[in-house]
C-alpha cells in the first residue's frame, strides 16, 4: 500500500476565504443597516417641532435612493450611450436601437426608485 500525502490545495482554500469573507461582509451591513434604520425610526430621534418634517429615517432612505439612483445611471445609462454612438458611427440600426432600449429601461429604473422612496 502505498503511503499518500494529500497535498493542501491553496486555490480551494482562497475561494473558501473569498466566499466566508463576502458572506461575512453582507451579514455585517445588513446587521449594520437594520441597526441604522431601527435607530432613526426610533421615536426619540424625530425632529423637533417647528423645524420641519424630516426626520432621520427619512433623510437615511433619500440618500440610500440616491445612491441607488446614481448606480442606475452609471451602470445602465453609460453602456446604453456608447452602444448607441457604437450603432450609429457604424450605421447598425441594430445596435442603435439597442441602445436606446437601455436608456428607455434605465429611465424606466430610476423613475420607479422615486416611487419607491414615495412608498417607504
Amino acid at each position: 500500500m502505498k503511503n499518500v500525502i494529500k497535498k493542501f490545495d491553496v486555490r480551494k482554500f482562497r475561494m473558501a476565504v473569498i466566499k466566508m469573507a463576502i458572506t461575512a461582509c453582507t451579514v455585517a451591513m445588513a446587521v449594520c443597516s437594520s441597526a441604522m434604520i431601527a435607530f432613526a425610526d426610533n421615536a426619540e430621534n424625530t425632529a423637533p417641532t417647528g423645524v420641519g418634517g424630516t426626520n432621520t429615517k427619512s433623510a437615511l432612505v433619500n440618500v440610500v435612493f440616491w445612491i441607488i439612483r446614481i448606480a442606475i445611471i452609471i451602470i445602465g445609462g453609460g453602456p446604453s450611450l456608447i452602444k448607441i454612438v457604437q450603432g450609429q458611427t457604424d450605421e447598425n440600426t441594430r445596435d442603435r436601437n439597442a441602445g436606446i432600449a437601455g436608456l428607455v429601461i434605465t429611465g424606466a429604473c430610476f423613475a420607479a426608485t422615486f416611487l419607491v422612496a414615495g412608498l417607504i
